[in-house]
C-alpha cells in the first residue's frame, strides 16, 4: 500500500524495470505516453480505454481540443515487456521527460508516472508541505 515511489535506472539499452508491484497492478498491457510536468504517464489498459472514451466525446471542431488530443495520443506508446520484465522507453518520449540514467517511478491516483530523477528531486525540494496541506485541505469541501 505505501510502496508509491521507486528509484531506477535505466541501462545502456534505454530500457528500464517497471517495479514488480506496479507491474501487478498495471496488468499486461499498458500505454505510456507525456504527463504534465514533464513526467510520463502510464496508464493500464482499462484507464486509457475509459480516458479514450471521454476524449471521444470531444466536437471535432473544437480546435484546441482537438490539439491537445492529437498531441496526447500521437505519443501514447503500446508498452512492450521483455522475459525479465524490462520495457525500452523510445527516444521521442525519452526526450520529452529528459530521461537520462536515474529514474523516479511513482503510482500517483489512477495512473503511474516516471520522472527523471534530478528533475523529481528539484521539485520536491521546492514544496513546502504547508502548501500542500492547504490544497489537501481544500479537497475536503469538494
Amino acid at each position: 500500500m505505501f510502496d508509491r515511489l521507486y528509484r531506477h535506472q535505466l541501462d545502456a539499452k534505454n530500457r528500464m524495470r517497471i517495479p514488480a508491484k506496479f507491474r501487478v497492478e498495471l496488468g499486461a498491457n499498458y500505454v505510456i505516453t507525456c504527463g504534465t510536468g514533464g513526467c510520463l504517464y502510464v496508464f493500464k489498459e482499462e484507464a486509457m480505454e475509459e480516458l479514450k472514451e471521454k476524449l471521444k466525446k470531444v466536437s471535432m471542431f473544437d480546435k484546441k481540443r482537438q490539439d491537445a488530443i492529437r498531441y496526447f495520443l500521437a505519443h501514447c506508446w503500446d508498452a512492450e515487456e521483455d522475459g525479465q520484465g524490462r520495457i525500452l522507453i523510445p527516444e521521442e518520449l525519452r526526450r520529452y521527460a529528459k530521461f537520462e540514467k536515474n529514474l523516479v517511478c511513482l503510482k500517483s491516483t489512477n495512473w503511474f508516472e516516471l520522472w527523471n530523477a534530478e528533475i523529481w528531486d528539484k521539485k520536491m525540494a521546492e514544496i513546502n508541505f504547508d502548501d500542500v496541506a492547504d490544497v489537501l485541505s481544500g479537497l475536503e469541501d469538494e
